[in-house]
């Protein structure tokens, strides 16, 4: 059974493996470490026992959320998992005021866009050559209902 939990200090190991599992250009541990530290950002893990099977992070930044990172071990995914942390981490930035959140997709990643648009995010934008200066990235917002 999969568990939603804060991220802390022993997780940062595991979450640097799924990243060099799901990108190109993994963050580095010391990278995500240093995430600990920042006050804008906030990061969920989901682990099955004691194994981090996946994560999202997002920052604060006045009442906008722009969300960092997604990332599915290859053996969780198309389990829910990765729905169950954006609407984890959704809920947390609707209770910490924030009106509308950002993020970047690579344009080839085709399941992240249909999952991102099953919540409501809207495409708004593209960054050229975002991605190893080969794909762009497109740029999707949510705006929350009443929020304006």
């Amino acid at each position: 059974m999969v568990e939603l939990v804060k991220l802390d200090a022993s997780h940062i190991s595991q979450m640097a493996e799924i990243e060099r599992e799901c990108f190109k250009t993994p963050w580095s541990y010391e990278m995500l470490s240093d995430e600990l530290k920042n006050p804008l950002a906030s990061y969920f893990v989901a682990t099955d026992g004691k194994v981090v099977v996946a994560y999202i992070g997002f920052y604060k930044i006045l009442d906008e959320g722009h969300i960092t990172n997604v990332a599915v071990r290859t053996s969780h995914r198309r389990q829910g998992v990765a729905s169950a942390l954006i609407v984890r981490a959704l809920d947390e930035m609707k209770a910490h005021g924030i009106k509308r959140v950002t993020l970047e997709v690579n344009e080839k990643n085709d399941g992240a866009i249909a999952l991102y648009e099953g919540f409501g995010f809207r495409p708004a934008g593209r960054r050229k050559q975002y991605y190893e200066g080969i794909d762009d990235a497109l740029i999707y917002w949510l705006q929350f209902e009443g929020a304006k």
